[in-house]
């Protein structure tokens, strides 16, 4: 079974992105409308959807580990530096302004909202631009690490940094708690008037 998902990574790729781009649509991630109400705080059905699968995630990864049935070299910590902060700006500007992400415009291009394609070319553009300028950014120090570089907020292995150390299970127990967040928080912040 193994060999099979290892030979095959690029098939269940594509079959992991079509599912995905489905969940998408069905949670209402791929219309700009949507996601526009929940960054304005309008409706948070998204959010809970979204804090939901962060919960369940991260619980299931902590343990996994706690069982040993995720394999620790599975694991990839991106190193924090300040590119990767300046580029979480510009997403974050730009996700508020338009309502899509490279993964929601894609996946809202596929659901037949046509004029997303212009975030998806954008998206094309922007990281070949990027990849043209990449030298020059390095050289002036862009990429050096910040912040304890490839750390994790809670400990998950020696092999990387972390911000607190206890048991595994506490990633468990914060999981659970933002699934617990994720069921109780309102559909929208507005008190009805009477």
């Amino acid at each position: 079974m193994k060999n099979l998902l290892i030979d095959n990574m690029p098939l269940l790729g594509i079959l992991i992105g079509i599912f995905f781009g489905f969940a998408l649509y069905y949670a209402g991630a791929t219309n700009r409308i949507y996601l526009m109400k929940m960054l304005k705080l309008e409706d948070l059905t998204l959010l809970k959807i979204i804090l939901l699968g962060i919960g369940f995630g991260m619980s299931l990864v902590y343990a996994g580990r706690i069982l040993n049935f995720i394999p620790i070299d599975h694991f990839n910590i991106k190193t924090m530096n300040l590119g990767v902060i300046l580029g979480a700006i510009i997403f974050g500007i730009g996700f508020g302004i338009i309502g899509l992400c490279p993964g929601t415009a894609i996946a809202s291009l596929g659901s037949g909202y046509s004029k997303s394609i212009y975030v998806v070319l954008g998206g094309l553009v922007g990281a070949f631009m990027f990849t043209l300028s990449y030298p020059i950014l390095k050289s002036i120090g862009l990429f050096e690490e910040v912040l304890g570089g490839k750390t994790s907020l809670i400990y998950i292995t020696e092999k990387y940094n972390f911000l607190y150390e206890g048991t595994l299970w506490i990633g468990v127990f914060i999981g659970v708690m933002i699934i617990i967040i994720s069921l109780i928080l309102p559909y929208n912040l507005k008190t009805k008037k009477r």
